[in-house]
């Protein structure tokens, strides 16, 4: 590596580390990526815009001498990941902290060669995608983690100011804690509407540049992370912005490989693989049915905010209950959902264990454990339906 990409790219480092501090808040990974273990290296993944470059350079404000690598940065291309780090180290960086670090096709084997000759300590960040190509060698020398999308308790302690505290799912089943809980919260609750619009993401403008900043993410991931999964084409990219429409001007979506084939008009087999595609680039979440006399089929949600910007760039109302759903599934680790049968009422979803429904403000079911709804009741076995938002 030459002398003077390389002072640039410390010149650059030392501005970007600078800028961090403007970010008093912390993601829920910042605390357990403090005191991680020297051990391995540390890989951060998930969908565009959810704080991982800020936790990275947050992590690295903890470091003696760090040095930040933006492995998609245009004069650093013709370098690989191996040459930039050996570079640094023989200049006397022991910490180094790479973002973006699927942008550079043989990532995995420089992190594989480095960890083995020992000479540096890495942190580094990357799309959903990184963690399908994980692999066996990488799995023994680096730890990932998942930096899901902001939680509605992190959107407003980052956007409002609030100093919210988790909750766990124990004190929200607890009728006397929750009714602690929903009370100390209960004005944040106003905020819910705001979330599905703008929550999710972290982008400075989101809301005057409302909804193009969230569409140019779909944009990018499709035109920029797809393509280190597999092999894409145009066709391929088409197909999938028109299941993405479709699934987002529809309610609670059950997936039928079928009619997905028969809408786009290709194979089953590649309706299944498109459904993959989103789900492994984390556009959507696809919850697999209870149960073992279905068909493992799964009920699709985007991830939060992709439904209200879909929408909104076609002049679409999404639908409440999909989005009351898909707050619920982005909060929480269900388990599976209950699959309509026709001619019969389900509940919705198995969580920890306990059969929740969930619905509208004045929804009561007294054949499920709890009911999780719009508004502030939280008498019998109601919880209210943002409470799930406090989680982490």
């Amino acid at each position: 590596m030459d002398e003077e990409t390389f002072s640039e790219l410390e010149l650059k480092s030392r501005r970007k580390l600078a800028e961090a501090k403007k970010f008093a808040k912390h993601r829920y990974l910042f605390e357990i990526l403090s005191k991680a273990s020297g051990k391995f290296y540390h890989g951060i993944y998930g969908i565009r815009g959810v704080g991982k470059t800020v936790l990275l350079l947050q992590l690295a404000e903890l470091a003696k001498n760090p040095l930040y690598v933006p492995a998609d940065a245009a004069y650093l291309r013709r370098y690989d990941i191996y040459e930039i780090v050996s570079h640094a180290v023989a200049k006397g960086y022991s910490e180094i902290y790479i973002d973006e670090i699927h942008t550079k096709s043989n990532w995995k084997a420089d992190l594989k060669t480095l960890y083995d000759e020992g000479d540096a300590k890495i942190f580094f960040t990357g799309s959903s995608s990184i963690k399908i190509q994980e692999g066996a060698d990488l799995s023994r020398r680096a730890m990932l983690y998942e930096l899901k999308p902001t939680s509605f308790r992190e959107y407003l302690n980052i956007k409002k100011g609030a100093e919210i505290r988790s909750v766990s799912l124990e004190e929200l089943e607890n009728e006397e804690k929750r009714r602690e809980i929903a009370y100390m919260l209960s004005k944040w609750s106003a905020y819910l509407g705001e979330y599905y619009m703008y929550g999710g993401v972290l982008y400075e403008d989101v809301e005057k540049e409302y909804p193009k900043t969230i569409l140019s993410v779909v944009e990018k991931m499709l035109a920029v992370d797809l393509p280190t999964i597999r092999k894409v084409d145009a066709g391929t990219i088409d197909s999938l912005y028109k299941l993405l429409y479709k699934i987002a001007i529809s309610g609670p979506y059950e997936a039928s490989y079928s009619n997905i084939a028969s809408y786009l008009g290709v194979s089953k087999a590649t309706a299944k693989s498109l459904v993959e595609d989103l789900e492994k680039m984390g556009l959507v979440i696809g919850l697999q049915p209870c149960g073992g006399e279905f068909r493992k089929e799964p009920k699709l949600f985007f991830t939060i905010p992709f439904r209200s910007a879909l929408c909104k760039s076609i002049g679409a109302k999404p639908d409440l209950g999909a989005l009351r759903e898909e707050f619920f599934v982005n909060s929480t680790n269900a388990e599976c959902y209950f699959k309509t049968k026709r001619g019969a009422k389900t509940p919705d979803f198995l969580l920890g264990g306990k059969v929740i429904e969930v619905g509208g403000e004045h929804r009561k079911s007294a054949s499920v454990d709890y009911v999780a709804i719009d508004g502030l009741n939280y008498q019998g076995n109601a919880i209210p339906l943002f409470l799930f938002g406090m989680l982490y």
